[in-house]
């Protein structure tokens, strides 16, 4: 029986508590899904679960700091973070988990890090911030060194991700007065624009293995999930709400996604598969 806004019958709902969920990342070559809890109005806290038990638990014993938008390098050694410092301030952390050092990253203004994403290699993470003007992608090395900005272009710029070969950055940008899926090389040139719809494409994430990209988008009217190819052909709606399914996230299998569902009005995790590449469901 198919899940009710789901478009594949192998739908797997992973949590029940119905509290407001983001940005979940697969970690321990898929056995564990991070993401991130609104606990309260004053803590947004990094929980984990068990993807064989469902059991959930926080990621960190204590937290008394907002953690979010959480993202794992490759090979698990380092894990990033935006932590929330004050009233309107926030750090970017680069935690190297195997040294046991936490490494931030230091810019000018008083706007957030946003959307981190490690290259394949651990050479750098790439994440989007406002330092002047609109908001730009930078990335700097695994100690928070050699900052530099790679996009110098119109609008807003969110949501990195590399292809696996590290050689592509996947991202999404306002220059057409709504967000749009771009691809470019990783120095930042080379810039494709992949999508061409008047209602916006968000969130953009590259499959395991670089053939494809998950995205969320509002071309239908409701926040849905979509799957194209890489080169923006090919797109497949792979939920169906008149709510809101949201923060795609590729299982390492390459076949399924983890997406914040909401039901009812209560937010949920749940396992989708992705259709095949024969079932065109929306236009480009």
């Amino acid at each position: 029986m198919v899940t009710a806004g789901f478009l594949s019958a192998k739908t797997i709902r992973l949590t029940t508590d119905g509290s407001n969920k983001r940005d979940p990342v697969f970690i321990d070559g898929g056995a564990t899904l991070v993401y991130g809890v609104d606990e309260h109005r004053d803590l947004i806290r990094l929980w984990q679960i068990d993807l064989e038990t469902l059991k959930a638990k926080p990621y960190y014993e204590s937290a008394n700091r907002h953690h979010v938008e959480v993202a794992f390098s490759g090979d698990g050694r380092y894990v990033s973070y935006t932590e929330c410092t004050g009233n309107l301030t926030a750090q970017f952390v680069i935690k190297d988990l195997q040294e046991k050092k936490d490494y931030f990253v230091k810019h000018s203004g008083r706007g957030g890090t946003r959307s981190p994403a490690f290259a394949p290699d651990n050479s750098v993470v790439v994440y989007a911030f406002a330092e002047k003007g609109p908001q730009q992608l930078w990335s700097v090395d695994m100690e928070a060194k050699n900052k530099k900005q790679l996009t110098q272009c119109e609008g807003i710029s969110n949501w990195p991700s590399f292809t696996p070969d590290g050689k592509t950055i996947i991202f999404s940008n306002t220059r057409e007065n709504n967000y749009e899926i771009y691809s470019m090389d990783a120095d930042g040139s080379n810039e494709k624009r992949l999508t061409e719809n008047t209602i916006m494409d968000i969130r953009p994430v590259v499959s395991p293995d670089g053939k494809q990209i998950a995205f969320t988008s509002l071309r239908n009217g409701f926040y849905n999930v979509y799957v194209m190819n890489i080169d923006g052909s090919n797109i497949r709606r792979v939920t169906d709400s008149e709510e809101r399914d949201d923060y795609p996230s590729w299982h390492p299998d390459g076949r399924r996604l983890a997406i914040v569902s909401e039901r009812k009005g209560k937010f949920d995790l749940y396992m989708v598969e992705v259709p095949s590449s024969g079932k065109i469901t929306a236009k480009r």
